[in-house]
């Protein structure tokens, strides 16, 4: 069961790579990416593991504690890591030639400085026009312009230990009660509304929050845990929900020791006073993907708040719904991607989604910027007999998206 559903969390603050963000001036969005040309049998395709990296002939020593990786498929596809954030795009091959789109897709979280300027470097040199060789486990990618640019990756080594050892939070949890530090004194809530936290088997996290989406990673060594790496959608729910979800959030990552009893999930902290998190099992289970919502849809109709939004001339949204539980298109101006559950006939849940970062004009920005804000907070979807897929979101049935397929 994968409930892959994601939320804000307040304080956290997202970070754009500044070699990932451009500026369009014309109202004209940038055409959707696809997949690159790649000679079948290609020694490229694979996953890699930086290995060094020379940036102007000078070589540069990787920040310890830092992976850098390349996963370049058989379709054209690149994902990897460029030691703070995910990315994702495609590639192209003529001969020795190699070139990576420059319109990644990238996370938004937030490293050190030097991490930062470490993935800048790294992505600058990725999508110049460059050109390639394996030899051995060896790939070698060398800018074209100077040759002064060179990324040396190797095959990554294959795992020593195996997966943290149980007890195991593992499961679909409901949160009773939490105890927060406030004012240095611990205070007992009982919170308003549903928040839940489902701990997968390979390490994730994602739940909601109470007005949010959120997801994360987590690692336990026998009844320790470490909960990092969190991301969430940007909602606000008033402050009160708000405050709690950021209460919540916070005793989360701050999480230290667990105690699973199989029906319950105790979450403690270090803190003095220490916070706790106390949940109940819970009952979600994913549903498999129909057939009917798989596909490529574009935007017919949108509303908010129950009034029908104009869309901008030529500039249509678009939503291609995979049977493996990923999600992408434009939405306006820029290309999202991210992942979406099911659960029961009709509930829907989709995020987090990562975005491009170009710019349009107001009005394109502006229907793009409603666009995601339904999106990601889908709650229902239903394919009509005409074959109108029609999604609400969470917060209203006046706030809909209304699709036709695109052939």
């Amino acid at each position: 069961m994968k409930r892959i559903i994601v939320l804000a969390l307040g304080m956290l603050v997202l970070a754009l790579l500044a070699s990932g963000c451009t500026t369009q001036p014309t109202s004209t969005p940038p055409p959707v990416t696809t997949t690159g040309t790649v000679p079948p049998g290609s020694p490229i395709v694979g996953a890699w593991v930086l290995q060094s990296m020379t940036n102007a002939g000078t070589p540069v020593a990787l920040i310890p504690g830092t992976t850098i990786t390349a996963t370049f498929t058989q379709a054209g596809l690149l994902s990897g890591s460029d030691g703070c954030n995910q990315y994702s795009g495609s590639y192209t091959l003529s001969g020795s030639q190699i070139q990576v789109s420059p319109n990644l897709v990238s996370t938004m979280m937030a490293c050190e400085p030097a991490v930062m300027d470490q993935a800048q470097a790294y992505t600058r040199m990725l999508i110049a026009p460059s050109t390639w060789m394996v030899s051995g486990d060896q790939l070698t990618i060398q800018d074209t312009a100077t040759g002064k640019n060179v990324l040396v990756y190797g095959k990554p080594v294959p795992p020593t230990t195996t997966m943290a050892p149980a007890p195991s939070p593992a499961g679909s949890w409901d949160l009773t009660a939490m105890t927060i530090v406030k004012d240095g004194s611990s205070v007992v809530q009982n919170p308003a509304g549903t928040i839940y936290a489902v701990f997968e088997q390979d390490g994730t996290v994602d739940g909601f929050g109470g007005c949010n989406q959120f997801s994360g990673t987590y690692t336990t060594t026998g009844s320790t845990i470490a909960v990092k790496d969190v991301i969430t959608t940007l909602m606000s729910c008033g402050n009160q929900l708000d405050t709690q979800e950021n209460a919540f959030l916070i005793t989360l990552q701050a999480a230290s020791t667990f105690e699973n009893t199989g029906t319950g999930l105790t979450i403690m902290t270090t803190s003095t006073p220490p916070g706790k998190l106390v949940f109940a099992a819970g009952t979600a289970v994913a549903t498999p993907v129909p057939p009917a919502l798989v596909g490529n849809w574009g935007l017919t109709k949108m509303t908010k708040n129950g009034v029908a939004i104009t869309l901008v001339s030529g500039v249509q949204p678009t939503a291609m719904f995979t049977a493996d539980g990923a999600i992408s298109g434009m939405a306006s101006c820029n290309q999202y991607s991210g992942s979406y559950v099911l659960t029961g006939s009709s509930a829907i849940a989709i995020g987090p989604l990562a975005t491009t970062r170009m710019m349009c004009s107001t009005d394109v920005m502006n229907q793009e910027t409603n666009y995601l804000g339904i999106l990601e907070k889908a709650a229902t979807w239903e394919v009509s007999g005409t074959g109108t897929l029609k999604i609400t979101d969470s917060t209203s049935s006046k706030n809909t998206l209304e699709y036709s397929k695109i052939a």
